[in-house]
């Protein structure tokens, strides 16, 4: 329900930028994993072994990891953002992002569970035009 709370707090304009900003952090964040990547795997000498190589070959390793947990977060955060920001324009007036949060729950997604057996959850909201009253659901 964290969607949902932050966007009541917040209001919908500055949640998605929010969520724009932290999306393009995690780019830049697995940008940068990526060139440490290719630094440490240049420098990285297979003739020679030692504890300096073998600290390359750890942050090589480290930098693999950072770099695709950073892309997942990019990926995930970024969909979120476009999933709701597709539905946060009024269907009957077309006022943008001028909505209150009436309900919000979860409901399971059908397919069953994902990562390591943990149910997968979709959250929902109950909307209503703030300009002309009409009420929506989001996403749907």
């Amino acid at each position: 329900m964290e969607p949902a709370t932050s966007i009541r707090r917040l209001g919908f304009r500055r949640w998605y930028e929010r969520k724009l900003i932290d999306a393009h952090l995690a780019l830049v964040t697995c940008f940068l994993s990526v060139i440490t990547l290719a630094a440490c795997l240049e420098a990285v000498r297979f003739d020679e072994l030692g504890w300096q190589q073998a600290a390359l070959l750890a942050v090589v390793a480290a930098s693999s990891w950072v770099a695709a947990l950073s892309w997942r977060r990019y990926m995930r955060v970024l969909g979120l953002a476009e999933r709701y920001g597709q539905r946060s324009t009024c269907p009957s007036c077309g006022a943008y992002a001028r909505f209150e949060v009436l309900h919000a729950g979860a409901s399971e997604i059908p397919g069953g569970p994902g990562e390591a057996g943990v149910p997968q959850f979709d959250v929902w909201m109950r909307l209503r035009c703030r300009k002309c009253g009409h009420a929506w659901r989001m996403p749907d």
